[in-house]
């Protein structure tokens, strides 16, 4: 997979992983699926609060 950042995007990914010492790559999929996680969790929540 070829995934395109815009330049600000990218220097705040690089500055971050930087920090954290590790590859941006690593980073990239760990905030990815830290999202998806927490849209599954909303999801049910909505579910759940609605009745369906």
């Amino acid at each position: 997979m070829n995934i395109r950042f815009s330049p600000e995007t990218h220097k705040l990914l690089i500055a971050r992983a930087n920090r954290e010492d590790k590859p941006a790559a690593a980073l990239v999929n760990e905030l990815i699926t830290a999202i998806l996680k927490q849209e599954e969790l909303n999801e049910q929540k909505r579910t759940t609060i609605s009745g369906n």
